[in-house]
């Protein structure tokens, strides 16, 4: 009962990271009220930022847009929240091609905070404590695999280390990639366990995209390869 009297609370964690080697800039987030995905994260050739606590899409939209442009994205996100009159209430963090950001401001609700890490930041707020993002963290670091795995790997240490005060409703996974793939623009906008229905919509990705692709080229009409490139929409 309690838990429900405090739904659609704003607040948040997430993690934004580079994977240098493949080029792939990406942001995973979950939080405590519907459809984070919608708002949160964003990703360029050059960048990935969060958004979040009283939530400024334009800083998400413009970070990365200024990244693309060739601007360090620590001095885009710095300048974006010089001239923001309620930086007070913000929390955005972010990194690009040669520079972290973090932010969380000064009337974030607590418990909040935010960390860097080699070509990766985390933040959040509304959350049970720091371990929660000393453990996104670390799962990150220590995992293998693609960038998806990563993320969503982080995401789920995070909730296990206690995770949104109020627990979560939504979950969000969003890469930029040289070559897009269907699993790198997921989200979850209204669950009991958002972070676990990442995980299997992940796994489900995965194996539709081979899937189709097998299929596809099992079939008696003769595709051009190129019918395969696709675009995401970020």
């Amino acid at each position: 009962m309690q838990r429900e009297s405090r739904r659609h609370v704003p607040g948040t964690f997430s993690i934004a990271a580079r994977d240098p080697e493949a080029d792939v800039f990406g942001a995973a987030v979950t939080t405590g009220t519907v459809s984070v995905g919608a708002t949160c994260p964003y990703v360029s050739e050059a960048a990935a930022v969060v958004t979040q606590a009283f939530t400024k899409t334009t800083h998400g939209q413009a970070g990365v847009a200024r990244a693309a442009a060739g601007e360090r994205v620590d001095d885009a996100l710095a300048a974006l929240l010089d001239a923001d009159d309620h930086a007070a209430y913000r929390q955005v963090h972010g990194v690009g091609v040669d520079s972290e950001f973090t932010f969380t401001g000064g009337e974030c609700t607590e418990w909040c905070g935010d960390r860097i890490g080699d070509d990766y930041t985390v933040a959040g707020n509304i959350l049970t404590g720091p371990e929660v993002l000393a453990a996104t963290a670390e799962a990150y670091e220590s995992t293998d695999g693609d960038m998806a795995d990563r993320l969503v790997s982080a995401l789920e240490a995070g909730e296990a280390a206690g995770g949104d005060e109020r627990g979560e409703m939504s979950a969000a996974l969003l890469i930029h990639a040289p070559e897009p793939e269907f699993f790198h623009n997921l989200r979850v906008d209204l669950s009991e366990t958002p972070v676990e229905d990442l995980r299997t919509l992940l796994d489900e990705a995965r194996r539709a995209q081979a899937q189709i692709i097998a299929e596809t080229e099992d079939s008696e009409t003769e595709y051009p390869p190129s019918v395969f490139d696709f675009g995401v929409k970020y």
